[in-house]
C-alpha cells in the first residue's frame, strides 16, 4: 500500500515547477496527461507525466521516450505539436508540450460524420504540410491516425504522438511493424524492410478518405488481421462517386501497393485536387528557413553539451565520439543541420535544451 501511494503523489500535486496542474486529460498504459498554466504567463500546457518505474521494468520504453523527446525538440512547425519543457524528479518524468483544446480529429470527426470537401482539403494540407517538414529531417512519424492529429482552439491541425518516430540518416529501409494495422501500408503489414516515408503517405490517404465518407478505407469486422491485411493486399479500393475526381485521382494513386510507384508528397502538392484550395500561410513550408547557410557548412568544433545530449538519443551515428567527428567534418552534412536546427532553437526562439530537476 505504501508503494502505491508514493507513486501516486505526483499525479494529485498542484504545481509541477512553474506549473499549475489542472484536470487530467487523459490516462494511459505509462500515465496521465494533466492541463495545467504556467503560473507566470497564464498560458495553457498539456503535462505528460511518466512513471519512471516504469523504464527499470521495459528498458525499451525509456529509449523510446528520449528518442521522441529528441525528435520533438528538434521539429519546429504550426501543424506539429511542440514541446516546451522536459521535468523529472527520482519518480516522475514531465513532459510539458502544446495545449490542443480541441482535442483529436477522430473525435470531431465522429461527431460530424464526414467532411465536406473544402474541410477535409484544409485539413488534408495542413497534415501533407507537417509530414512534408517531418520528411524533410529524415523524420518518418510511423503511427499516423485521426487520434495523433490534434485540433487547436481554431483548429489548425496539430501532429502528435511521435513516439514510435523513426529518424533515417543513412536512407536505410525500416524493419519494425509500427502503428495502427488500419492505417498500416501493405509493405509495413508484409514485415518487408520499406522506406517509412512512404508509409507515411499511405497513412495520410488513410486519413484523408476518413474524413471525406466518415469510415476508413480498410477494415475488417472482430478486427481479424489476417483479413484486413488481405484487404489492403489484394481487394481493390471502392471510393464513392461522391469524392471529387479530382480527389478520387489522388486518392488511388496513393493507395498504390508497390511504394516505389506511389505518388511523392511533391506529387501530392501539385495535384489538381491539392491545388484547388489556396493555401494557409502555415503550410508554405520553407526548409531551413531558420538556420543560415553558412551555419550549415562550418564546422561544429566545440558542441554545446546541451544539444549533444539530444541528439545522441536520435541514433545518427554509432556513438557519441562519432556524432562529435561527423559534426567537425568539412563537408556539411545532415547531422549537422540537425544540430544547427537544435542551436538555432535554443539560442533565437527561447527554447531550453536542459532539463529541470524537481
Amino acid at each position: 500500500m505504501n508503494t502505491v501511494s508514493t507513486d501516486d503523489r505526483y499525479l494529485h500535486k498542484k504545481f509541477i515547477g512553474p506549473y499549475i496542474l489542472k484536470k487530467t486529460l487523459g490516462i494511459g498504459a505509462i500515465g496521465k496527461v494533466k492541463l495545467a498554466y504556467h503560473s507566470k504567463t497564464n498560458k495553457k500546457v498539456s503535462v505528460k507525466i511518466i512513471r519512471k518505474i516504469l523504464f527499470s521494468k521495459k528498458p525499451d520504453l525509456k529509449i523510446k521516450i528520449h528518442r521522441e523527446i529528441s525528435v520533438m525538440k528538434l521539429m519546429f512547425h504550426p501543424h506539429i505539436i511542440k514541446i516546451f519543457d522536459v521535468l523529472e524528479d527520482s519518480t516522475y518524468l514531465f513532459l510539458v508540450i502544446e495545449y490542443a483544446s480541441h482535442g483529436e480529429l477522430f473525435n470531431y470527426l465522429v461527431k460530424k460524420g464526414q467532411l465536406h470537401n473544402r474541410e477535409a482539403l484544409c485539413f488534408f494540407q495542413q497534415i501533407v504540410s507537417g509530414i512534408e517538414y517531418c520528411h524533410r529531417y529524415r523524420i518518418c512519424h510511423r503511427d499516423l491516425k485521426l487520434e495523433n492529429i490534434l485540433l487547436d482552439k481554431i483548429q489548425t491541425i496539430k501532429i502528435a504522438d511521435f513516439g514510435m518516430a523513426s529518424l533515417n540518416v543513412s536512407n536505410e529501409l525500416l524493419k519494425t511493424f509500427c502503428g495502427s494495422p488500419h492505417y498500416a501500408s501493405p509493405e509495413v503489414f508484409s514485415n518487408e524492410p520499406y522506406d517509412g516515408m512512404k508509409a507515411d503517405i499511405w497513412s495520410c490517404g488513410v486519413i484523408l478518405y476518413a474524413l471525406l465518407t466518415g469510415k476508413l478505407p480498410f477494415d475488417e469486422e472482430n478486427d481479424n488481421m489476417k483479413r484486413l491485411f488481405n484487404k489492403i493486399r489484394f481487394e481493390s479500393l471502392s471510393i464513392p462517386d461522391t469524392i471529387f475526381p479530382e480527389c478520387k485521382d489522388l486518392l488511388l494513386s496513393i493507395f498504390i501497393i508497390d511504394p516505389s510507384k506511389r505518388i511523392t508528397l511533391f506529387k501530392i502538392k501539385t495535384s489538381l485536387w491539392y491545388k484547388s484550395l489556396p493555401l494557409r500561410r502555415t503550410c508554405r513550408n520553407n526548409f531551413l528557413e531558420n538556420i543560415h547557410v553558412t551555419t550549415i557548412q562550418n564546422p561544429v568544433f566545440i558542441p554545446d553539451p546541451d544539444i549533444i545530449k539530444f541528439l545522441v538519443p536520435l541514433r545518427l551515428v554509432s556513438d557519441q565520439s562519432v556524432l562529435i567527428k561527423v559534426l567537425c567534418a568539412k563537408e556539411p552534412n545532415l547531422v549537422r543541420i540537425l544540430y544547427r536546427q537544435l542551436e538555432w532553437r535554443k539560442n533565437e526562439n527561447g527554447f531550453s535544451t536542459k532539463r529541470y530537476y524537481l
